[in-house]
């Protein structure tokens, strides 16, 4: 079986690294991995650990390269390339690109070349709304990168319900990442009472290989952490255990709790346990 990872970062690579292990397993079927990067720094990386890496900018025509033909024949493609909501704030031009150059690649490798597709999205498609979130509630997308992302899945459901899974992410926690780090120090921040979505790195690498092994398509899921404490109690009590600056909430007029995913469906769906079920357990 042949899977090819768009978008070799922060994610691509631990995932591809986790299924070329896997490939290595006398029970599972061989998987041959393959990532792509954007820079020769990255390449150098990927190569170091072993993986078979291959040059890709989001917006490449690939059947106009005979160099990049290895990157149309696939039986399962992941494609993992986040916009960055810095490059889409405000920008409705650049946001519109970004589908169509996604689609594009969707497109070439999922339609005209039938392989089945794990398409990354992530949990902010929902927007700011108020209580519990299953993955059938109504999207409200409130951000160009939301809205980019809505508009990707629609093109995934009319063209391809049936041979790609959407997978929304709530936020990542992992190696070198903690969004604790980011608001450490910060004064008067917004959202006291909201509880935080958060997923480890590991839970979602594990949940894929869990859609490539069960052979899971034609869904739409989500996966978040099953505990939600609010934002003021979990960033306090994270800087506090990262030894750094606890961030400073302003005073809130109204609770408000925010969102909630619950990913009962997906976990139940995939016939997967967590392994950081909880934000507590991310540090």
């Amino acid at each position: 079986m042949k899977i090819t990872i768009f978008g070799g970062g922060w994610l691509g690579q631990p995932l591809a690294v986790a299924l070329s292990k896997k490939s290595t397993n006398t029970n599972e079927a061989a998987l041959e991995v393959q990532v792509t990067c954007r820079s020769e720094a990255s390449m150098a990386t990927i190569h170091a650990q072993g993986l078979q890496g291959r040059h890709f900018i989001l917006g490449d025509a690939l059947q106009d390269k005979a160099a990049d033909s290895p990157l149309l024949t696939n039986d399962i493609v992941v494609i993992n390339i986040p916009p960055g909501r810095r490059n889409l704030a405000n920008n409705p031009q650049a946001s519109e690109q970004f589908v169509s150059d996604m689609c594009a690649l969707i497109h070439q490798t999922c339609i005209e070349q039938s392989a089945k597709l794990i398409f990354i999205s992530t949990s902010a498609v929902y927007g700011d709304v108020e209580g519990e979130i299953t993955e059938n509630s109504q999207l409200n997308p409130s951000t160009e990168s939301a809205r980019a992302h809505c508009a990707i899945e629609q093109f995934i459901q009319q063209n391809i319900p049936q041979t790609a899974t959407i997978l929304r992410l709530a936020g990542l926690v992992g190696p070198k990442r903690h969004p604790a780090k980011f608001l450490a120090g910060k004064l008067d921040l917004s959202g006291a009472s909201q509880v935080v979505n958060l997923v480890h790195q590991q839970d979602v690498i594990l949940a894929i290989e869990h859609i490539i092994n069960r052979g899971i398509w034609g869904e739409t899921l989500h996966l978040s952490a099953q505990v939600h404490p609010t934002r003021n109690d979990y960033y306090s009590w994270a800087a506090k255990q990262l030894g750094l600056a606890e961030p400073v909430f302003s005073e809130e007029q109204k609770a408000c709790s925010g969102k909630q995913l619950n990913p009962e469906y997906t976990l139940n769906k995939l016939a997967m346990h967590l392994n950081y079920p909880s934000p507590y357990d991310m540090l």
